[in-house]
C-alpha cells in the first residue's frame, strides 16, 4: 500500500489519516467507475480521459498543504499557507463549477460517470502529489544527514 512505503513513523498523525481517507475514497470511486463502465455502459475512453484530467488537477491540489520536516517531532508535517489557501478556494470553485458545467451538457449515466471519474482522478492525484512531496523531503533529509556525517 502507498502509506506503508512512506513509513508511518515519519508522518504526522493528521497527514497519515488524510492519506488513508484519500486512499479509501479513491478505491470506492474506482469501483464505482468500473461498475459504470461494465454495467451501465459508460464509455471507458471518457472515463480514462476524466481520470487523467482529474489526476492532473489532483497533482496541483496536493500542494494545498505545505509539507515540511519538523525536527522536534522527527516527522513530516502539513500546514496550509497562503498559497494553499488560494489553491483550496480554487479547488472549491472547481468542485462546484464542475458539476454545474458538466450538468449543462450531459445527464444520467454519463453525468455520474464523468463526475465520479474526475473525482477519482483528483483523489489519486492528491495521493500521488503528497507521496512525491514526502519522498522528496525524506531524500533531502538523508542528503543533509550524509553531508553532516
Amino acid at each position: 500500500m502507498v502509506i506503508k512505503n512512506l513509513s508511518k513513523q515519519f508522518l504526522d498523525k493528521r497527514l497519515y489519516s488524510r492519506l488513508r481517507v484519500l486512499i479509501f475514497i479513491s478505491i470506492a470511486l474506482v469501483i464505482a467507475i468500473i461498475y459504470e463502465v461494465t454495467v451501465a455502459g459508460f464509455s471507458i475512453l471518457i472515463a480514462l480521459s476524466c481520470l487523467i484530467f482529474g489526476f492532473l488537477v489532483g497533482i496541483i491540489v496536493s500542494r494545498m498543504y505545505h509539507l515540511s520536516w519538523d525536527d522536534d517531532k522527527d516527522q513530516v508535517i502539513s500546514n496550509m499557507d497562503w498559497i494553499g489557501a488560494i489553491i483550496f478556494i480554487s479547488y472549491l470553485i472547481f468542485i462546484f463549477g464542475r458539476s454545474i458545467i458538466v450538468g449543462y451538457w450531459v445527464q444520467g449515466t454519463e453525468y455520474f460517470g464523468i463526475i465520479i471519474s474526475i473525482t477519482a482522478g483528483v483523489m489519486i492525484g492528491r495521493i500521488s502529489g503528497t507521496k512525491h512531496s514526502i519522498i522528496k523531503i525524506k531524500k533531502d533529509l538523508l542528503t543533509l544527514k550524509n553531508t553532516l556525517s
